[in-house]
């Protein structure tokens, strides 16, 4: 098969966000990922990211790619989840805690978490382009953000906590769950005295 073929079709599946990673995996020689920048048919939109021309970037999608070990959270899991509806400026991200953060990219502001709570309630659901992304569940969003609530407008936290609450998926075990973990059980309380 043509090497350009080739890579529309892999383009194509991933909603027009691709790695070099993926190129390779699906056998597309280096010197063919450079033809088709020469020609047009891809742009590199970050360092091993690359897009096919005129369609829009899946940041969300390419970011994580970039950084697989950075799991989308709070004001950025509020918004994927339909939480919120302030986009993000930059999207928060969160990482293990000492990882090596010298280049992260300008889009993502890091925050990082001890091994244990790293891994709980991370949940997959689609981006906007739909591809596939790993973000922390509602639950745990909504209970680790009260520990920042200093950092975060009032109001953006107190309509996520009013959307989920009209959700028929709300859990609201998994939330008291996190709250006790994040130590935050006083502040969810109050939430939910008022709204359930």
């Amino acid at each position: 098969m043509n090497q350009q073929v080739l890579i529309k079709q892999i383009a194509k599946k991933y909603h027009g966000t691709i790695t070099h990673k993926q190129l390779i995996a699906n056998n597309v020689s280096s010197y063919s990922i450079n033809q088709a920048l020469k020609s047009g048919l891809l742009e590199r939109t970050r360092s091993g990211i690359y897009q096919e021309i005129d369609t829009p970037e899946d940041i969300f999608y390419s970011l994580q790619q970039k950084y697989k070990q950075g799991i989308y959270s709070l004001e950025t899991a509020l918004y994927l989840w339909n939480l919120s509806d302030q986009y993000p400026f930059s999207l928060d991200m969160t990482f293990p805690r000492g990882y090596n953060h010298a280049n992260l990219d300008f889009d993502v502001k890091a925050h990082y978490q001890v091994e244990k709570f790293q891994h709980l309630g991370i949940m997959e659901t689609k981006s906007f382009n739909g591809n596939t992304i790993r973000v922390y569940s509602p639950e745990r969003t909504l209970a680790e953000i009260l520990r920042i609530c200093h950092a975060v407008d009032i109001e953006i936290i107190t309509n996520a906590y009013k959307a989920w609450a009209k959700s028929n998926k709300k859990d609201i075990n998994a939330l008291m769950e996190f709250a006790e973990k994040f130590k935050v059980i006083d502040k969810v309380n109050n939430y939910l005295e008022i709204l359930l």
